[in-house]
């Protein structure tokens, strides 16, 4: 264990929520952990171009080996409890980043608050587990990185897919995927994707509908239809 902790550290993937968040936060140390799962070497490419690109600093462990457990939809069951607790070895506050709408078992506005209380209770110091973007979506993420000025070249470096063949080119045909290409569209951003996006027939069959039957926060509907005009698919909700 780390005899003495920072302030604060980054839980950062190289993805577009932990690389703004990075700008956000006051530019704090960067912690990834290469858990053996599917698309790590990806997001060590894309850590390594952030290096170069913005001058990020980011320790790389491999002490957490969790690829066994991984899920066909790439899910890694309690993934944040274990990060935010080795993280918490070495900082008083861990940031790991969930935004607005964000609702999982382990990513959570109130799943961080819970963390924060049992590894305090545990280590017998203070802890706190927190994401600073509970009330921004993805799409307003990208606004803010943006206003800043901040370059759109060093934002497309980051990596957000869960394609499983190494390659470092966005499939196009994943979940990570489109809301990416939702976020930066948004914001007039174009990436590249191995495929569009809006023409994975997942769009048509399932998220589609999902968003016109209130399956999905008002947000996450409005923002994806939104997207979806400005590819001239604009659908009735």
């Amino acid at each position: 264990m780390t005899e003495t902790r920072v302030p604060e550290v980054l839980l950062f993937s190289a993805g577009l929520d932990s690389y703004p968040a990075w700008h956000y936060l006051g530019c704090p140390p960067g912690l990834y952990f290469d858990l053996g799962h599917r698309y790590a070497s990806q997001e060590r490419a894309a850590i390594a171009a952030l290096a170069d690109a913005a001058g990020i600093e980011v320790e790389i462990s491999d002490e957490l080996r969790l690829g066994a457990w991984e899920a066909e939809d790439a899910i890694i069951p309690l993934r944040n409890v274990h990060l935010a607790m080795l993280a918490a070895n070495r900082a008083e506050t861990v940031w790991c980043i969930g935004v607005k709408g964000d609702h999982t078992l382990d990513k959570s506005r109130e799943a961080f608050a819970d963390m924060g209380r049992f590894i305090t209770r545990f280590s017998e110091r203070p802890v706190r587990v927190d994401s600073p973007f509970w009330n921004m979506t993805k799409t307003e993420i990208i606004a803010w990185y943006l206003t800043q000025g901040l370059p759109v070249e060093h934002l497309l470096l980051t990596f957000s897919c869960s394609r499983t063949d190494g390659s470092t080119v966005h499939c196009g045909r994943c979940p990570s995927c489109l809301r990416r290409w939702t976020s930066l569209v948004n914001n007039g951003v174009e990436a590249e994707f191995e495929q569009q996006p809006w023409t994975w027939d997942r769009v048509r069959e399932f998220y589609i509908p999902a968003m016109r039957d209130g399956r999905y926060p008002d947000h996450r509907a409005h923002e994806f239809f939104v997207a979806l005009a400005t590819v001239g698919a604009a659908v009735a909700r």
